[in-house]
């Protein structure tokens, strides 16, 4: 049986092929996210996303709300070494991170992407996620992708929020403490905004 990697549920999967819009798209058989499709143009965070905006190759500013300082490094150090952005910006928690998106927007420094942790002391992601697309509509701005890197499991509710706070995806973190492991699982993040550039 041909499996694929889905990074929602964080492990190789059945899949369905569908049919759609004159290609061929490949989704999760346990969960439905989009894993593939026969044309590379495809946005990972759907067709009616905005495009992520970026200097040459590279994206401006990234920012990273975990409470893991251990994850924080790991994102921080993958994107620089790929050499994916010209700053990241890491915080511990949804506060913080907010924060600095609104000082950032008032600078005129737009950021091309939110990776955010679930569960955090102070703020939790999806109550930073909400108030980034607060201050993106009070001031007019198209919504940037975020993505939700977490270890909870990816359900029906986490789903129907990540869908009001489009565009954004879920991309499981893992619950392996092994540092190899968690490494891995951020190359399939970053390999995820790296399609989304082009």
């Amino acid at each position: 049986m041909d499996t694929k990697y889905c990074i929602c549920c964080g492990e190789e999967v059945q899949f369905n092929r569908i049919k759609k819009d004159e290609r061929v798209e490949f989704t999760c058989l346990f969960c439905g996210f989009l894993l593939a499709a026969e044309e590379s143009t495809l946005s990972p965070y759907g067709e009616s996303a905005p495009p992520v905006t970026h200097t040459g190759d590279k994206l401006r500013y990234v920012i990273v709300a975990d409470d893991s300082k251990f994850t924080r490094k790991i994102i921080q150090d993958l994107m620089t070494e790929k050499k994916l952005a010209e700053e990241v910006m890491a915080f511990e928690n949804g506060l913080e991170l907010t924060s600095a998106f609104a000082k950032l927007i008032a600078e005129n420094k737009p950021v091309d992407v939110a990776i955010i942790d679930i569960n955090m002391p102070v703020m939790d992601g999806i109550t930073a996620a909400r108030i980034i697309r607060g201050i993106e509509s009070q001031k007019g701005l198209p919504r940037m992708p975020i993505a939700f890197f977490s270890a909870v499991k990816a359900d029906d509710d986490l789903r129907s929020q990540m869908e009001s706070l489009a565009p954004a995806n879920y991309v499981n973190k893992g619950s392996d403490p092994d540092p190899d492991k968690l490494a891995e699982r951020v190359e399939h993040l970053l390999s995820y905004f790296m399609q989304a550039k082009h």
